[in-house]
């Protein structure tokens, strides 16, 4: 499996999610308007980058909170095993995904 990826998961009370795996590991499970977005803010940093310093989310459906510093080279997303880096085109990637997955 390729990463990062975004996929279809069903919750038990919220429907089906959005799952933005980063890893078999480390992953986010999104509602589709927080999938949304989390799309518009990847683009919008992947657009102009020096525009803002932190991307944050605190899904409703997941434990984890997504919490990323914007760089020059991407993103820089906290995870609990340590930091995981976003190339652009790994944003603007996910950013398509979560827009119409």
């Amino acid at each position: 499996m390729s990463y990062p990826l975004v996929k279809r998961v069903p919750h038990r009370m919220l429907g089906e999610m959005l799952r933005m795996m980063l890893s078999e590991q480390v992953y986010f499970d999104l509602t589709l308007e927080e999938g949304r977005t989390l799309s518009r803010a990847f683009t919008a940093v992947a657009h102009d980058w020096r525009r803002t310093d932190f991307i944050y989310l605190s899904p409703v459906g997941s434990d984890v909170e997504f919490s990323a510093a914007v760089t020059q080279d991407g993103l820089d997303v906290e995870a609990a095993d340590g930091r995981r880096h976003l190339n652009w085109d790994d944003v603007t990637e996910l950013a398509e995904r979560l827009a119409v997955e």
